[in-house]
Order: structure tokens, then C-alpha cells, then sequence
């Protein structure tokens, strides 16, 4: 599958994928939903092969040595809160399987836990999982490492709205692991969906890809006001926005993330990579909300004219935005579709960073209300950092005709932003930049964003 989405991918009519050389539009090729057809049988006859049908049967195990497969029986379980604990090895894995995909389906307060080194737990279905406050239905523990969540599923269609309970359906801490061809539809409680948690000197290095995500309510206070914390994927935390974690987010599918409103995925730490990422109806934005030096390029941003769908936002040092896609979006000010937001002074760590030494270069903005807010903050803000030492280069954007292809705050000023060799259809404000006279020819991007899509999730059906 890695490589016919690369090859869909290059068959865009773009360029290739080679950097600052590039002058025209394209779409970066992401590495794919690799893993995803290795299966738990390869290599098995020289494994052991243990069969459960009970977390207490999984626990009686202990330790589980390294090229051991564990197969849980077909069944409808409640309440099975399980814990796998792996010696497995690189070269001999310890592998947690359904006995057939998708035929194992945990209920009610049903959750597992895995802790120790390169485990694979394959095939599962939490279905309606009933929230217990600060538990995650999955956790990869502290202290494990190489660990992979693949072609499970967690959907909540049947559970109640709960505005108090906050709980988290993935949790990852740790480092190097996997959550890959996973499908995560309708959370309708308080909590990140998927979090990455940081620790003190420890890089995660994880990978998120080709998963299936839907979360399409939102709750509100008294004040009708979304709540905060309804993210999709968050990684880190205000307290350690500032270290590295290193994670990649790609080829994954997002379909009506609506959450808080604001942030479908928030970034909080420093040089993770988000790439070939597909997000289609989804009010809000992939936020850099702390952190520097991420890179965000080649995904898909599709609005298709729903209210308060949006693309990219920066805040804090050192990103590149480059070639990515972004169509119909209606949102404006911070769910614009290229938003660069002014910052505080001496913010605190959970505050707005001033944007600095970014790049955004080499991305089609089509047919979007606002293509590129730059230095934007809200009227009540008290965000008078303007945006500095930053290169907007290449991009080709236009704008519905209502909206604005650049709407460039000048209160204050931000004198040090260096725009270079952009085709520019539609409005202006702020800036006085060369114009298209007539709008940008459409590119054939759809057999790439199939390719994300029809890649992304579970193998099996979970309706």
C-alpha cells in the first residue's frame, strides 16, 4: 500500500519533492502505513503459541518471553482490564492478536496496558468503552519501548455525551512505539483522543500513521462555548513544550474532527514532522500551539465550504510549512487557512510564543475565505509580538471573493517578513503584493487524497 500511495502521490501534476529549489506547488510523498500487512503468523512456526480468553488468563502469563504469540479467543468481553507485560525482542517480537481481526470486542470498562519492549497488540475492538476517570483505554506504559498498536479500533457511536469525565483513549508514553492502520471514530467524552505524554529526558520518537480518525461532536459549557481538551492528537504538555519529542504524524485520515473547535491535532513539544495527513471537514486547525522546529508538508486540507474548517496554525520558532494543499476552507482569523499569530511578551509556557524563523513556502492555497493571516491576533489579546525572520516564498494562493488571499496585520508591524516570488489571486490587506489576474488552474490532487483515505484504518469493518 506504502507504494501506491507514492506513486498516486507523484503522479499530481507537481514537482519533485527536493526542497528550496522547487518554485511551483507539490505534495510531499509520506512514508506510508508501513507494517500494516506484516502479519503475526510470519515466522510462526518457530514460535510459541498460547491462547487466552480472560485478562486474568493474559496476566497468569507474567513476563511473556520474546517469539511468543498470544491469541485471544473470539468473543464479546466486558469489563476486561488487561495488562500485557513483553520481553520481546526486535528480531522476535512478542505479538497480543485477536484470533481473527475485529471478532474480539471489549465493552463497559475494558482497557489493556503494555509495558516492557517491542510487544504488537493486533486486532482488537473497543466498542462503547465506558470512561473511568484517568484511565486510557490504551496504554503503552513508562519504561517501555518499540511497542506497536495495529489494526484495532476504539468507537464510541452508542456512548453518551459527558462533558465531566475526562478520559484519554490512547495513551503513549515511553518511546519508539507505533500506532499504525487503527481506526478512533466518535469520542463523545471530555479528553484527548490520542496523547503523546513527555517525560524528563526521554525523546518519544513515535509514529502515528495511516489511522482512521472521527470526532465529530463537540462540547460545550454553560456559555455554549466548546471546552478545552477535546483535541484529536495532542503531543506533550504546556510543561514540556520546550523539549524535544520527535514524533511522526502521516498518512493519517481525519473526517469531521470538529473537538474543541479550535485545535484538531496541538502540537506542544519541539521537531515532530506532520506529513500526508488528510483532513476533510474538520472545524479547527493543526496547531502549532507550543514547541519549534516542526515541519508540516505535503497534507491535504479540504473544507469544502463548511464553517469553521481550517488548515495550519504557527506560534513559537523554527517551522517549515511547505507544500501543502488546502481547499475550500471557510474559516477565519485563527482557522484561517495559513495562520501566522502574533505572540506575547515574556510569554509563559503555556502562552503565545512569538513566530520566528519560520518558513511557509511552496503551498496551494484554492479557493479558501482567508489564504494567509499573518501576525494575527484577536482584538482582545494582549499579543504584540509581531511576527519576524520569516520567509513566505512560492505559495500560490487564491480566495473566495468575499475573503482574502493575505490579510497582514500592520499594528504592529512586522517588518521582517521576507516574501518571495508568491502568485497571489484575490484581496489584500496589510500588503501591497504582485496580483494574478485571473485565479490558479485547479491541480488533480484527488487520486492522492483517495490514496490517504482508502489507506487509512482498520482491515477490517467496524460498523
Amino acid at each position: 500500500m506504502r507504494k501506491f500511495i507514492f506513486i498516486l502521490l507523484l503522479a499530481v501534476q507537481t514537482l519533485g519533492c527536493s526542497g528550496g529549489e522547487a518554485s511551483e506547488w507539490e505534495a510531499a510523498p509520506g512514508n506510508g502505513n508501513s507494517g500494516q500487512d506484516s502479519g503475526a503468523e510470519e515466522g510462526q512456526d518457530s514460535e510459541k503459541v498460547v491462547y487466552v480468553s480472560s485478562a486474568e488468563e493474559l496476566k497468569a502469563l507474567g513476563t511473556v518471553a520474546a517469539g511468543t504469540v498470544v491469541v485471544w479467543r473470539n468473543g464479546l468481553y466486558s469489563d476486561q482490564v488487561a495488562e500485557l507485560k513483553s520481553a520481546g525482542t526486535a528480531e522476535k517480537p512478542v505479538v497480543l492478536r485477536a484470533e481473527k481481526p475485529g471478532s474480539v470486542c471489549f465493552t463497559g470498562t475494558s482497557r489493556i496496558s503494555v509495558s516492557g519492549t517491542y510487544a504488537e497488540v493486533n486486532g482488537f475492538w473497543w466498542r462503547n468503552p465506558e470512561p473511568v476517570s484517568g484511565k486510557a483505554v490504551v496504554t503503552l506504559a513508562k519504561g517501555s519501548s518499540h511497542c506497536t498498536v495495529r489494526d484495532c479500533a476504539v468507537t464510541g457511536d452508542s456512548t453518551k455525551e459527558d462533558a465531566e469525565t475526562d478520559t484519554k483513549w490512547v495513551s503513549l508514553y515511553g518511546t519508539d512505539h507505533r500506532v499504525e492502520g487503527c481506526t478512533f471514530r466518535d469520542k463523545r467524552n471530555i479528553g484527548t483522543l490520542l496523547v503523546v505524554w513527555l517525560e524528563t529526558g526521554v525523546t518519544p520518537r513515535h509514529t502515528i500513521a495511516g489511522n482512521r480518525f472521527e470526532r465529530p461532536v463537540t462540547l460545550y459549557d454553560d456559555n455554549n462555548k466548546a471546552i478545552n481538551g477535546q483535541e484529536t492528537i495532542r503531543i506533550g504538555t504546556s510543561d514540556y513544550s520546550m523539549q524535544e519529542a520527535a514524533c511522526t504524524v502521516e498518512d493519517n485520515y481525519f473526517y469531521h474532527c470538529h473537538g474543541e473547535q479550535a485545535e484538531i491535532v496541538s502540537n506542544k513539544s519541539c521537531g515532530n514532522v506532520y506529513r500526508c495527513n488528510l483532513f476533510v471537514e474538520c472545524q479547527g486547525t493543526l496547531t502549532m500551539r507550543h514547541g519549534n522546529n516542526c515541519t508540516v508538508t505535503g497534507n491535504y486540507f479540504v473544507g469544502n465550504g463548511m464553517s469553521g474548517t481550517g488548515g495550519i496554525r504557527l506560534i513559537g520558532e523554527g517551522h517549515v510549512v511547505e507544500r501543502n494543499y488546502l481547499e475550500g476552507l471557510a474559516g477565519t482569523g485563527y482557522r484561517s487557512a495559513i495562520c501566522l499569530v502574533r505572540g506575547q511578551e515574556n510569554p509563559a509556557l503555556n502562552g503565545y510564543w512569538q513566530v520566528k524563523d519560520a518558513k511557509v513556502r511552496y503551498n496551494m492555497v484554492y479557493d479558501c475565505k482567508y489564504g494567509l493571516n499573518v501576525n494575527y491576533a484577536s482584538s482582545s489579546s494582549n499579543q504584540v509580538m509581531p511576527v519576524i525572520s520569516t520567509v513566505i516564498e512560492g505559495n500560490t494562493v487564491s480566495t473566495t471573493s468575499s475573503g482574502y488571499a493575505v490579510d497582514c496585520a500592520t499594528e504592529p508591524a512586522a517588518p521582517e517578513i521576507e516574501w518571495k516570488e508568491n502568485k497571489l489571486y484575490g484581496r489584500q490587506r496589510g500588503v501591497s503584493l504582485p496580483s494574478l489576474t485571473s485565479a490558479p488552474t485547479k491541480p488533480n490532487v484527488q487520486p492522492a487524497m483517495d490514496a490517504i483515505r482508502d489507506a487509512a484504518g482498520c482491515s477490517w469493518k467496524t460498523e
